[in-house]
């Protein structure tokens, strides 16, 4: 499976930017334990660089430029980047799969996931528009009430590892939706198709600083973005005692959290149902992404009138 890493920098204001202090990580194969490239890393510098970026990004042209624009204006650059994304599917999961040692069939399928998702809140950016203003009945004649949508502001995205373009896409692509200026941190063991993402923004014309992407570690560039004062919302997909800092560091400043933090999630296994095909499906569950999944099937709870699915004793209601 022959594909060539490309090499990026972090990707701030709609350019690619040299980390302010130069650093950069390997990246490593899992599969082969190699070397296969490295990433920029980020710093608390290149955060404020960033997050003034998106600052702006909100503010330019009095926000007609994005957070007030009409949401058929920002769902066309949500399908075009989908088609991109389409067109390179093929090399998109290739450097996926190399990245974080997902099989390349899964990989495949993931990437158009992420084209959906991204058509998906595309058609509810347009449906914002007929939603604005929207009246509220009130028993009084001398009152009037409506409902106005407003993007929160400035975002940071903290995604995971072993999905990481998709779970990249669920945040982001709901955030530009609604009009929000994104700042996303993918994990650094798996952040190449996160960069690519950032290129196939720039293709598209997405306007500079509405999504800006900064590779690196949890505490040199993931902290200094969850407590940045400019940051308006914290959306996290990761371990409970990351979130649990994020949550605190968010607390100082009232500022509101998104956390899916760990995940044991059982099947269900009703009186009527086919054993066998419970089985084949807790299995399915278990070992899809290499059992690297937060909805891995690896409890159960049965009823009562059956204990057992082959020999894996389950819990019963």
């Amino acid at each position: 499976m022959a594909v060539q890493v490309p090499s990026r920098q972090l990707f701030i204001d709609g350019e690619w930017r040299e980390p302010i202090l130069k650093k950069r990580l390997p990246i490593i194969n899992p599969a082969t334990e190699e070397i296969i490239g490295n990433i920029p890393a980020a710093t608390a510098e290149d955060v404020e660089l960033a997050v003034a970026a998106a600052r702006r990004a909100l503010s330019r042209n009095k926000g007609k430029d994005w957070a007030t624009a009409p949401g058929s204006a920002r769902a066309k650059y949500l399908r075009a980047i989908a088609a991109k994304v389409t067109e390179r599917k093929t090399e998109l999961a290739k450097l996926e799969a190399i990245d974080c040692g997902k099989p390349l069939d899964e990989a495949v399928w993931d990437i158009e996931d992420v084209a959906g998702c991204f058509e998906y809140y595309a058609d509810l950016a347009e449906g914002l528009d007929a939603k604005q203003k929207a009246p509220v009945s009130l028993p009084m004649e001398t009152f009037k009430s409506y409902v106005l949508k407003e993007p929160i502001g400035v975002v940071g995205l903290i995604t995971p590892w072993n999905y990481p373009l998709l779970m990249a896409t669920w945040k982001v692509a709901p955030s530009l939706a609604a009009g929000c200026a994104a700042i996303l941190k993918p994990s650094e063991l798996a952040s190449i198709t996160c960069l690519e993402l950032a290129e196939v923004c720039r293709e598209v014309g997405l306007p500079p600083g509405v999504l800006n992407i900064l590779t690196g570690l949890g505490p040199e560039a993931g902290a200094p973005l969850a407590s940045h004062p400019d940051v308006d919302k914290i959306a996290f997909t990761g371990s409970s005692a990351t979130g649990s800092k994020i949550m605190a560091a968010a607390a100082q400043m009232v500022k509101p959290v998104s956390l899916e933090l760990g995940g044991k999630s059982p099947i269900i296994v009703f009186e009527d149902v086919d054993l066998d095909k419970a089985a084949e499906w807790t299995a399915f569950g278990c070992f899809w992404t290499n059992g690297q999944i937060c909805s891995a099937t690896s409890r159960l709870i049965v009823h009562g009138s059956s204990c057992m699915i082959g020999n894996k004793v389950v819990y019963t209601i």
